[in-house]
């Protein structure tokens, strides 16, 4: 659709230690009933902030940022995300002429942000795309700009000649971006806090129309990140089925995964899980007992059903805001969008830079 990729997953997640901070902004042609630009920021995987060209106001998206933030924090991003409006609309006609594409539907989008590893760690980056795919991205250790494509060399080469604005991005993704993820951490350190699933491992009984079916429910969990892995005779089993992650109604996320069993096959089964909130994998064995009733569930159903809702919900907010491209992606509640880092190295997101 509009040559929009949805963000799915979000790069990194509340681990142990491990923490990120992402921006994404994209402007697109206009089309009736979408609003032409939208930022989204994101702590790990809670949406903080949220502008848009409709409201014009840069609003956050967590309990934990509208009591920790004033007035001037949201003027200022608020101005920061305006002059980013403007210089996408200027960035869509330039590339529409570079690339020759005069008409049709066209998204001009920016990601960026950084990492705290557990062991202290921290990684950088900035990236554009058009239409969905790469158009250039910063290479902080070399201070060089990258591109893929071969239109994207003008913009290269501008963007390598001025070193003031390079020097500012590397300042803000080092230095003004990791402090400022150290703050919302701090913040939102209750709703960010890992939490730890529940494990349901059942099995219902053969029917005359379906087989015995071994299932485990794992659910009440946050961060999103999570390894299941069924276990026949404590191998893992390659072909099984799965609802994928989805979200619960309490911004904590659930999971289920199955596989058809023989009716009297012996082995013995299990379901692991690995997951940030705990110190290791956790195992969970079947104790030979079925159902009572063929194809109920265990577990929360409610919040079963209630994830699937949720879940389209957060996909329509995604097409319209958090978006990136074909090649990158990542998989709760709501930041802070800086001033551009050459222009403005205190702030904590930065603005676009003309194409």
């Amino acid at each position: 659709m509009i040559g929009l990729i949805v963000l799915v997953v979000l790069c990194g997640g509340v681990s142990a230690g491990s923490h990120s901070l992402r921006y994404f902004f994209t402007s697109m042609t206009p089309i009736p009933g979408f609003p032409e630009f939208v930022v989204v920021g994101y702590v790990d995987e809670a949406q903080f902030v949220e502008y848009n060209s409709e409201r014009r106001t840069m609003i956050p998206r967590q309990r934990w940022m509208e009591e920790s933030e004033g007035p001037e924090y949201w003027e200022g991003n608020t101005r920061n995300a305006q002059i980013s409006e403007r210089t996408g609309k200027v960035a869509i006609e330039i590339l529409s002429t570079r690339t020759n594409q005069s008409g049709g539907i066209h998204t001009y989008q920016r990601m960026y942000g950084c990492d705290l590893g557990d062991d202290g760690t921290t990684r950088g980056f900035v990236q554009y795309a058009w239409d969905g795919e790469d158009l250039i991205n910063f290479d902080k250790d070399q201070m060089v700009w990258v591109t893929p494509v071969q239109w994207g060399e003008i913009t290269k080469n501008k963007w390598d000649q001025n070193k003031a604005m390079k020097q500012g991005v590397k300042g803000y993704l080092e230095g003004t971006c990791i402090e400022w993820l150290r703050k919302y951490l701090e913040y939102g350190k209750r709703e960010l806090m890992a939490v730890t699933p529940q494990v349901f491992l059942s099995v219902d009984k053969a029917s005359d129309t379906k087989p015995a079916q071994l299932s485990c429910l794992v659910t009440g969990f946050y961060p999103r990140d999570i390894e299941l892995t069924l276990l026949r005779n404590g191998r893992p089993i390659s072909d099984t089925d799965s609802t994928g992650i989805l979200p619960n109604h309490d911004g904590t996320y659930q999971i289920k995964r199955w596989v058809e069993i023989g009716p009297e096959d012996g082995a013995t089964y299990s379901c692991q899980v690995d997951h940030s909130s705990k110190a290791g994998v956790e195992t969970r064995d079947w104790d030979g007992t079925f159902r009572v009733t063929p194809g109920s569930s265990e577990g929360p159903n409610l919040g079963l059903i209630v994830g699937i809702v949720l879940a389209a919900v957060v996909l329509i907010a995604l097409v319209i805001g958090a978006v990136v491209w074909k090649k990158r992606g990542g998989e709760k509640k709501s930041g802070y969008s800086p001033a551009n880092p050459a222009e403005r190295g205190e702030s904590s997101s930065n603005s676009s830079a003309r194409a």
